[in-house]
């Protein structure tokens, strides 16, 4: 009977505080109670889960011609900062020579700036490159965001059908000229659209000696540059040779030497040469990618230029240059692959790509926003045609191979042979073969 009592009166307790759970229930249903309601709560799980040891990420950087140390603060050190604070970036400089150096001293960059035309071969001579594809899906970064192009020459460049890079910028080509000149000798300014022949023809008349002063009238670029146009490889990936031996790498060379040919315009000075003849106010025209900072147009405001869109050939219209740039390559040693990864995607937020473009780098999104945004932050940049840098396509990229440079090499050395000694143009193909076969060989044994 005590049993029972005992057992009756924790009955009524059990009911009482079953009504009492309940109602609380009841109450949370009505009023969107959840575990995650208090902020001190939810700031505790949220630490919980973003817990993350300080870690150092490593970036190898080329000397020359990709990021300053501003860039790099700019668009690497201070997005990662905001967004994963335990991540700090130390910068790392490498040339072609001492990359292979680092890796043998087991002190490889997490991750390494290069390009699609010619690092990648170097990298996976190195055995440095490995499918991003999973980490890809892991951070979920969407991938659609960036210019299908710009993923499709890292493909070609790898010559993998996964991802093993992500750009980050890419450079774009344009005919830069002085209008000055043209003013001097009453000569019409160059327009978008035209073909290699027509600006050979233009450069013709702004090609003079006065009062001691030569102008010349076009500093083409180097021969690959063109050809990439047509999408024209060095080497053939299966045999390993040269395929310069050809009727369309005959036709770029001879437009090449053509305009070398030009009375008064024999004077090769391609790259950094032809820049600073440009900003010296004697080279009337030069085809080139984007030089607004590797010349310094940026801080000179006396000179007076403008572009239009790069020349083109008749059987490609409106094909521009292959696709040539800048990438991060999530080495296949990181010890650190996912902050490493989370890197890489800082870089390529639209807020990150839209700061890049508006600075006057050109940016791998396709968002229209961002590229209408290009040089919006150049005052200098206000009153040139912009609108040329989207005048011509991306060309389709050929296979690029660990011989290129070689190969680029001798093209030099029999173009220069055609300029000044008259070479023709079959004897410099014919030899520049057996030349560059013979390298590919000798490279090959060793």
């Amino acid at each position: 009977m005590n049993f029972r009592k005992g057992e009756n009166k924790r009955g009524k307790a059990g009911q009482i505080m079953l009504r009492t759970v309940l109602g609380i229930s009841v109450l949370c249903m009505v009023a969107g109670c959840n575990k995650t309601t208090d902020p001190a709560a939810v700031a505790d799980n949220t630490a919980r889960e973003e817990q993350h040891n300080p870690v150092t990420i490593s970036v190898g950087i080329k000397s020359t011609g990709y990021l300053s140390d501003e860039e790099f603060d700019r668009y690497f050190v201070q997005p990662v900062k905001k967004k994963h604070p335990w991540i700090t970036l130390s910068r790392v400089t490498y040339t072609n020579n001492s990359l292979a150096g680092l890796v043998t001293a087991e002190q490889t960059p997490d991750i390494i700036i290069s390009n699609n035309v010619n690092g990648m071969p170097q990298l996976e001579d190195l055995k440095l490159l490995e499918s991003i594809e999973g980490l890809i899906k892991k951070h979920k970064l969407d991938v659609s965001t960036i210019e299908p192009e710009a993923l499709e020459a890292i493909k070609s460049a790898s010559q993998k059908a996964e991802l093993v890079a992500l750009p980050y910028s890419r450079n774009f080509g344009a005919l830069y000229y002085n209008k000055d000149i043209f003013d001097r000798f009453g000569v019409p300014y160059p327009k978008d659209g035209m073909t290699w022949a027509e600006v050979a023809e233009l450069a013709k008349l702004v090609t003079r000696n006065e009062n001691g002063v030569t102008y010349r009238g076009l500093e083409p670029n180097v021969p690959e540059r063109l050809a990439s146009q047509l999408s024209l490889p060095l080497v053939d990936t299966k045999t390993e040779k040269t395929v310069i031996n050809s009727d369309q790498w005959k036709k770029v060379l001879s437009q090449v030497v053509d305009i070398y040919r030009i009375p008064g315009n024999s004077q090769i000075t391609t790259k950094s040469k032809g820049d600073d003849l440009f900003t010296k106010g004697t080279l009337a025209m030069i085809a080139e990618i984007n030089i607004i900072f590797d010349a310094g147009l940026d801080k000179l405001k006396d000179l007076n230029w403008d572009i239009v869109s790069f020349p083109t050939w008749p059987e490609a219209p409106g094909v521009g240059i292959g696709p040539d740039e800048h990438l991060m390559v999530l080495t296949t040693t990181s010890k650190n692959k996912d902050d490493a990864f989370r890197v890489m995607a800082a870089v390529l937020s639209n807020e990150v790509q839209l700061d890049l473009s508006k600075n006057g780098r050109f940016s791998v999104l396709k968002d229209e926003g961002v590229k209408k945004a290009f040089g919006s932050n150049m005052d200098f940049m206000k009153t040139r045609n912009i609108q040329a840098v989207y005048k011509t396509s991306l060309a389709k990229p050929y296979q690029p191979t660990l011989y290129d440079t070689a190969v680029i090499n001798v093209i030099s050395k029999e173009m220069t042979n055609m300029v000044t000694s008259g070479k023709d143009i079959n004897s410099a193909l014919r030899d520049a073969e057996e030349m560059i076969d013979k390298n590919i060989q000798s490279a090959k044994s060793k």
